[in-house]
């Protein structure tokens, strides 16, 4: 006899209780016992009901961070329609940027930790990182256009402000054996270090 179909509000309770298993074992375990089979244990389902509801690990772990980050994305958004220069507005979104991984350690360790196997999987980056890249592409156009920032790509240029705000957020966490200082500080320093190497 067949299995009777789950209505959208089961679906919808499974989906939570795999959500919740997974931010459980990821808070408890990490990124090295962070696993499928360990998440469908602790929601007490079954491997196959987990990937019937999740493509791979990283979508489901992607999933645990998707709202604070695209409501982060709305904010900056914001900001950046409210700021009249470009230039301050690159400055803008790379302290919101910075500021938002200093108050949310877990969604950046997880976020980046997670991106390579994303990568494995084919999952492609997250529509924050696309609108994210795409604001500061925008900003910087908008800089060179009145003459603040340099010329160049603006694709490249902005991948570089990128690289360095996540490298001074990401080394004190990825070599805890050195002291880089206070991280706010190191973002601080990094940030003025940035916009001065745009500078027309």
């Amino acid at each position: 006899m067949a299995r009777t179909a789950a209505t959208p509000e089961q679906r919808a309770q499974i989906r939570d209780k795999i959500r919740s298993a997974a931010a459980a074992v990821y808070a408890e375990k990490g990124v090295a016992g962070t696993s499928a089979r360990a998440i469908a244990v602790k929601a007490g389902v079954s491997v196959g009901t987990l990937y019937s509801y999740y493509a791979n690990l990283p979508e489901l772990m992607r999933s645990l961070w998707a709202e604070p980050v695209a409501e982060e994305m709305v904010r900056l958004q914001a900001m950046v329609k409210a700021t009249a220069d470009p230039a301050d507005a690159v400055e803008a979104l790379l302290k919101g940027y910075a500021d938002f991984a200093l108050a949310n350690p877990d969604i950046l360790r997880g976020a980046f930790l997670f991106a390579g196997q994303e990568q494995e999987t084919g999952l492609g980056p997250s529509p924050a990182a696309v609108e994210f890249k795409q604001m500061l592409c925008d900003a910087v156009i908008a800089g060179q256009k009145n003459g603040q920032i340099k010329q160049g790509s603006a694709d490249r240029i902005a991948h570089q402000l990128w690289a360095g705000i996540h490298g001074a957020l990401a080394l004190p966490i990825n070599i805890e054996s050195l002291d880089f200082g206070s991280p706010k500080q190191l973002v601080t320093d990094m940030i003025a270090m940035l916009m001065g190497s745009i500078k027309a």
